[in-house]
């Protein structure tokens, strides 16, 4: 793994332990009492973050070039690829740690984890529509490097509105986020650079 990988997952991390403890519960309370426009608009972007879309979109791309567009079909592969196995992770660390999402907290006071439980309010960490945006346009930027930082911001976009719209925590789509990435960064070598 390069160097620059390890250094973001530690510094991805450790600023996703930091906004646990004193990050979260303001921010959340912000966006909680809080309605703009940017908010609105930012809000609208949340259901890009969905993983069905591109699960179907891509599978059926793949069957359509399967026979006749190869290096297509291989990247509509890759990128559905990335989201399923992206999205398998994010299960199962739902599962275990069972955090209790913004609403429980803004009004139960419930913050933290309820270990072991599954449901859509004990299901925050970590945000699967930030996985699921950054594992398919961070394999785009893989895919198209020319634009990554474009790729990379709309991610980003759609991660943030998980926040704007109230139902997950900054650490929550900070840890989602780099899932999704590493997923597809892992599997990028898998398909492209294995027979290398």
């Amino acid at each position: 793994m390069k160097s620059y990988i390890k250094l973001s997952i530690v510094l991805v991390l450790s600023i996703a332990f930091l906004s646990y403890f004193f990050i979260d519960k303001t921010l959340a309370l912000h966006a909680a009492n809080n309605s703009c426009d940017i908010k609105t608009i930012i809000g609208t972007l949340s259901p890009l973050g969905l993983s069905k879309y591109y699960l179907i979109g891509f599978f059926i791309i793949f069957l359509l070039t399967y026979k006749y567009k190869k290096d297509i079909s291989k990247a509509s592969l890759y990128i559905f690829s990335s989201v399923a196995l992206s999205g398998i992770i994010v299960l199962l660390i739902k599962f275990i740690f069972a955090r209790y999402r913004p609403p429980k907290f803004i009004h139960e006071q419930l913050f933290g984890f309820n270990w072991f439980d599954f449901g859509y309010i004990v299901n925050s960490f970590p945000s699967g529509h930030s996985a699921t945006a950054f594992s398919v346009f961070t394999a785009f930027a893989m895919l198209m490097p020319k634009y990554k930082w474009l790729f990379l911001i709309f991610a980003a976009l759609i991660a943030l509105s998980r926040v704007a719209i109230g139902v997950h925590f900054l650490s929550d789509i900070l840890v989602g986020s780099l899932i999704g990435a590493l997923t597809s960064i892992y599997l990028y070598d898998k398909f492209y650079k294995a027979k290398a």
